[in-house]
């Protein structure tokens, strides 16, 4: 109401003014007015930490309730939609729990074509392949093979389509690590690790260090270790407007730095992992030729199967906030019910499917992905609550789900944050991070052991985030430190 009054009064005020050269506007109301809570002491001590120069102009939303009793404790701006940035990931793990369980595992396979002499590696969508599995998997397979054969390598991708990226990412995520390509044979998170090491004698060129070492991802390396001060600052880069893999670094690098580390996205990551996972079968004795897309499509039974359950993937994907993890859920999810290729928009699909058996209201949200990097994603901190709660009440799979959030003080995104107060160690929640976005979301138990969700989101601040998530932190502190049921 107090919203509607002021747009009247504006509206008033402008028309008043017409035909003169001076316009004035009503103040916004301050946030405090808007809020609504349980008790004023709850309210004083959350609007306290709601400072004006920050909201506006800023927006925020805020949402706090009872769990054990049922009851909602604050309200700001609950039903405001906000871009939720990786709070989508809270939607696309609790679904993925629904359609798949808690005991799911996720599997890739090699089988082998002796008629053709080829190897093929299937990829199911796990997003969590490193290269220590792939060597065992390449090991594996060595003692199985006839001996004496070269064989090709053929990477079966017909698990997921064949959309690389989410709808709505920006084309400047590339070639960092967090907009990697999506595949359903990945490796590393679809990135490189590249290390620079200064040189032992100025003038000469740095080292450079790939993990894992693959001829898949050419160096050229033009960069220089100086001893004096750095006047062209290192760059470590792909060459990724030409779609190409090449590991480029350029610039200069001090004698004494220490060693720089990068994560590079990679182009065509299934056959990076084809690569790799070839070079590995050479390391134990096979001779290997080319690596390809299977085309063939035999449907041979597997020799070996390697797998990872749900509950690796999904702690992965919560507690350091893994987009890839979250969108091969996603894809899995759609691959799963309805058969592959699975997409995201089908995967999306489910999630609303999901979502409205939860109670929410899916015309008054907007999901694009499953990570939550898409600008197209809408939600309130209403409909978060509503899913926490559904969560809460689910005794199969809260468990679970409450395991693979970061817990505050202790691990994840909020490792370091809320250090010191009653929150520590307490407070479990998902971050949320975009330019101009930042997110915090999840469950915290008071003093006397109630139980309580909490949502808090803001969006169109310039600049650093780290002012707004004190804020979060603040109202982690306050929820964690309530002596009494208000």
């Amino acid at each position: 109401m107090l919203r509607f009054v002021s747009v009247v009064l504006a509206a008033a005020m402008l028309l008043g003014c017409a035909g003169t050269d001076r316009i004035l506007l009503a103040p916004p109301p301050p946030l405090s007015t808007l809020s609504v809570a349980s008790s004023s002491e709850l309210k004083s001590q959350i609007d306290a930490l709601l400072v004006d120069s920050l909201f506006p102009p800023s927006n925020i939303g805020v949402k706090v309730v009872s769990l054990t009793r049922n009851k909602e404790l604050y309200a700001l701006n609950e039903h405001m939609l906000f871009n939720p940035a990786s709070n989508q990931k809270l939607f696309t793990s609790a679904a993925a729990l629904h359609f798949l369980g808690t005991t799911a595992t996720v599997p890739t396979t090699v089988a082998a074509d002796t008629t053709s002499n080829r190897i093929i590696i299937t990829g199911f969508g796990d997003p969590i392949l490193s290269t220590a599995d792939l060597d065992s998997l390449a090991g594996s397979c060595a003692m199985l093979l006839p001996p004496g054969r070269t064989w090709d390598v053929a990477v079966d991708t017909r698990f997921f389509d064949s959309l690389y990226w989410g709808a709505g990412w920006t084309w400047d995520e590339e070639p960092e690590a967090y907009g990697m390509f999506l595949s359903p044979l990945m490796l590393n998170n679809n990135t490189i690790t590249v290390d620079v090491i200064p040189a032992s004698t100025p003038g000469d060129p740095p080292w450079v260090l790939l993990d894992p070492p693959t001829a898949y991802t050419p160096v050229e390396n033009t960069a220089v270790t100086i001893a004096d001060s750095v006047i062209d600052p290192l760059r470590v880069s792909r060459k990724w407007q030409e779609r190409l893999n090449t590991i480029t670094v350029q610039g200069q690098m001090g004698i004494t730095w220490r060693t720089r580390r990068d994560q590079l996205s990679v182009w065509r990551p299934e056959l990076y992992a084809g690569t790799v996972f070839a070079e590995r079968l050479r390391n134990y004795g096979v001779a290997t030729n080319r690596v390809t897309i299977d085309s063939l499509h035999t449907d041979l039974p597997p020799l070996i199967t390697f797998e990872h359950g749900i509950d690796t993937i999904l702690t992965f994907l919560n507690k350091v906030s893994d987009n890839l993890s979250a969108e091969a859920m996603l894809k899995t999810i759609a691959a799963r019910r309805h058969g592959a290729p699975g997409s995201a928009r089908g995967g999306v699909s489910l999630v609303y499917e999901f979502l409205s058996q939860a109670g929410v209201d899916t015309n008054a949200i907007a999901i694009a992905d499953g990570s939550g990097l898409s600008r197209y994603n809408l939600t309130s901190t209403s409909t978060i609550i509503r899913l926490l709660k559904h969560m809460y009440a689910d005794s199969a799979s809260f468990p679970l789900f409450y395991k693979t959030l970061p817990i505050a003080g202790v691990d994840g995104t909020i490792g370091r944050r809320m250090q010191g107060t009653l929150a520590q160690g307490n407070l479990r929640a998902k971050t949320g991070t975009l330019s101009g976005v930042t997110a915090l979301s999840g469950y915290v138990q008071t003093l006397e052991g109630e139980w309580l969700a909490f949502s808090v989101l803001m969006q169109n601040h310039p600049g650093s985030s780290r002012v707004y998530r004190n804020v979060q932190d603040g109202i982690g502190a306050v929820l964690a430190g309530i002596r009494k049921a208000y």
